[in-house]
């Protein structure tokens, strides 16, 4: 295989993360523990499919090897594998409209990842040819196959379900997880549960050093577009609040990628002001970390209210944002005492 290109390695690095977002979103919500199994949503997704066929409509069929492939996340990648199809925007909207009713959020996500995994693949293929997808990990680090092993799961309950104590991920979780903590894919950048003082260069203007989060903070799992890769955060300040959002540009070139900043409170969001609040450029110099200020989107601290960061990231030609994280959620009680989803 001939060097890939920087190009290249960016889409890849982002088809990745997207892929492991996909097995995720749908993993978390159909393991053995919980409702609908897998093999139940299956079945529903085949009920709906010959209902469109007796309306004359067509869908693709999902069974259960197909989605057992997807759940494979990076995996479904691996040189000389089985070539299955990538879940298309179509099978993400049939896989939404199957889940929506015991798991809405994965049911809103879906759709926008499966719109960017068409996005990556067609650039992909554009970029290296028919024989894109043996390259796509290979032309990444080692640290896209790191070994399977348990890490500490920093808590981030999402909107729509309830706080939950720390616990270990088990199966295709733990390399999901893994690969993010060990460096996301390039090993650039590692996740810290709590509070992360790294050091890192400035980007210049609109953004701080990683300095700027010292003290009480949380974030949230790390994202990626291209080779920026990001996360939310909330810190803690005497009187208010900060959410942020961290970027960590993995490649030897600036990277630039545009930014919406909003927060949760009391399960309502609520938009930063402009130009946070609506999209706002970043440029991240080479492997540089770099922060959003703290004072580009604050609220004060209420008691008996609980709050968390919510981001989107997304190219600045994107026409739409793709999927949104969340910093984990901070509880401020009825005495004013803090406490963070992890710490209950």
């Amino acid at each position: 295989m001939e060097e890939p290109t920087e190009l290249f390695r960016d889409l890849a690095h982002a088809l990745v993360q997207a892929l492991d977002a996909w097995a995720a979103a749908v993993g978390q919500v159909t393991d053995t523990a919980r409702r609908p199994t897998r093999a139940g949503l299956v079945a529903e997704l085949e009920r709906e499919r010959l209902e469109f066929e007796r309306a004359g409509r067509s869908r693709k069929r999902i069974d259960l090897p197909l989605l057992s492939y997807w759940l494979k996340g990076r995996d479904q990648l691996l040189p000389g594998s089985k070539k299955n199809r990538l879940p298309s925007q179509e099978d993400c909207e049939a896989i939404a409209r199957a889940l929506l009713p015991k798991a809405p959020h994965s049911a809103e996500e879906l759709p926008k990842i499966g719109v960017e995994i068409a996005d990556l693949a067609r650039r992909l293929k554009e970029t290296a040819g028919p024989g894109w997808r043996d390259e796509v990990l290979a032309g990444l680090a080692p640290a896209t196959t790191a070994a399977t092993h348990t890490i500490l799961d920093e808590t981030h309950p999402l909107p729509d379900t309830p706080v939950e104590p720390p616990r270990k991920r088990r199966g295709w979780q733990f390399a999901v997880a893994t690969a993010i903590a060990v460096g996301l894919i390039t090993g650039t950048m590692a996740l810290r549960s709590g509070a992360s003082e790294g050091d890192g260069a400035s980007g210049g203007g609109d953004v701080t050093q990683m300095a700027g989060l010292k003290g009480n903070h949380r974030c949230g799992p790390v994202r990626a577009v291209g080779a920026v890769s990001w996360r939310p955060c909330t810190k803690v300040g005497k009187d208010s609040l900060s959410f942020v959002v961290q970027f960590s540009n993995s490649s030897t070139r600036a990277a630039t990628v545009k930014a919406r900043i909003a927060y949760v409170q009391a399960g309502s969001q609520h938009d930063c002001p402009a130009p946070w609040g609506t999209a706002h450029n970043v440029t991240v110099p080479a492997g540089a970390t770099v922060t959003s200020p703290l004072e580009g989107c604050a609220a004060p601290i209420v008691a008996a209210q609980a709050f968390q960061a919510r981001a989107w990231v997304a190219e600045p030609s994107a026409s739409a944002w793709g999927y949104r994280e969340h910093s984990p959620t901070l509880h401020i009680q009825a005495n004013s005492r803090l406490v963070w989803a992890d710490q209950l």
